[in-house]
């Protein structure tokens, strides 16, 4: 029963990039279904066991993040809309708690990552249909994306996979399966940048950059012919896939940028910010209740901005405890052995920049990937591990429910 909830974990992150693609009418999307799905049978491995994986700081900080913002339902205007999204943080705690208690290996460990890069091509997949059948999501700049998720979300689905598929190209084994990977994993790199160019998110362009940084510097490593034979393919793939959608409007939007940080209002959130922080100085605390941040701006938008998002709607108690969730994956990404360590920090990093314009709190890939950090820090590091955690119940670190 845990093997089974492992491969459906499995399919579910592979499901997160296009989730917003693919939806079950009555049910919602089809990454939630399938959570609730690895959710049930996760915890009926654990009612038929009796043993579960001691939770660590990281856990436990997170279950009182969630709590915090369950409780803000109290002082919240809007105790339906709160409520609602306390829905969504108890989901995700549960995310958090099945990533730490499935994945003890690092074979696991792989295999959800490279689940999560096979994903975004789906979402890409998706928005290159869109292209080609000319349905832009946002007319002005035909800017385009999967089903009907925003461009901007997805641009920063496909960035935060850049240094990922880096990873797992200079991780992938010997075998057969393992070379078609490693060139699917590269081919990911030039795919993701067309697919950032049909959305038009400038933050995922910015936040592409700390991820092909260190992608060109774990290159370096090789000899000089696989080198040569990387660029090159990756210089003709881009070339080959520029030439074919070309000319695309969005990338009249990357030229924007720099006027938009230098003397613009970042489309319109500056504003919005400061809506946000005169709310703050009048619920400093406590803030005005989860899922509250529309009824602080007269445009009724949302922050455009984790942190400050977190800020506003639960306050300072709330973003301690958030900005301790992700203390706790930086200190844990730097204690990790060298090659490991700069990639998660990269990881981190690409996370930061797209968290800093969008509300990314509460999305599941926020949650995926501060977990894995966590996960991949508690890893044996022998390198002998290949196989999957199909008999856990002996494992280290699991505590029995049941005397």
């Amino acid at each position: 029963m845990r093997t089974a909830a492992f491969c459906l974990s499995i399919v579910l992150i592979f499901m997160i990039p296009w989730e917003g693609a693919a939806r079950i009418p009555g049910l919602g999307t089809t990454a939630k279904f399938t959570g609730f799905v690895v959710a049930l049978l996760w915890a009926a491995t654990i009612i038929f066991t009796g043993r579960l994986r001691k939770p660590g700081p990281f856990q436990i900080a997170v279950c009182l993040f969630v709590l915090w913002n369950a409780v803000s339902i109290f002082w919240s205007a809007d105790a339906d809309r709160t409520a609602t999204q306390v829905v969504t943080w108890l989901q995700l705690l549960g995310l958090v708690l099945i990533l730490w208690d499935l994945y003890r290996t690092r074979a696991a460990l792989l295999a959800g990552l490279q689940a999560y890069i096979l994903g975004a091509y789906i979402s890409l997949a998706g928005a290159v249909f869109n292209y080609m059948s000319g349905n832009p999501f946002y007319t002005h700049y035909q800017r385009f994306s999967p089903g009907e998720t925003n461009p901007d979300g997805f641009g920063f689905l496909l960035a935060l996979g850049i240094p990922v598929a880096w990873y797992l190209a200079a991780s992938e084994g010997s075998t057969r399966i393992s070379r078609w990977l490693r060139l699917l994993n590269y081919a990911y790199i030039p795919a993701a940048f067309i697919g950032i160019a049909l959305s038009g998110t400038r933050t995922a362009m910015i936040a592409a950059v700390p991820g092909m940084v260190y992608g060109l510097s774990t290159i370096t490593q090789l000899r000089p012919a696989p080198r040569l034979a990387i660029l090159l393919f990756l210089m003709s793939t881009v070339i080959i896939l520029l030439s074919y959608f070309q000319p695309l409007r969005s990338f009249q939007r990357f030229s924007t940028t720099y006027d938009e940080i230098t003397t613009g209002d970042l489309n319109r959130r500056t504003p919005n910010w400061r809506q946000g922080f005169a709310s703050f100085a009048e619920h400093p605390l406590a803030g005005v209740g989860s899922n509250m941040y529309r009824s602080v701006n007269n445009r009724g938008k949302v922050a455009h901005n984790s942190f400050i998002s977190v800020l506003v709607e639960v306050g300072l108690i709330g973003i301690i405890l958030f900005g301790t969730i992700v203390t706790i994956a930086v200190v844990k990404a730097m204690g990790q052995p060298k090659l490991d360590s700069r990639f998660w920090l990269c990881v981190l990093l690409v996370w930061g920049i797209g968290a800093s314009t969008l509300t990314w709190e509460y999305r599941k890939s926020t949650w995926l990937f501060l977990s894995l950090v966590v996960v991949s820090a508690a890893l044996p590091r022998q390198r002998d591990e290949a196989m999957l955690p199909t008999q856990p119940h002996n494992s280290q670190g699991s505590t029995a429910l049941q005397p």
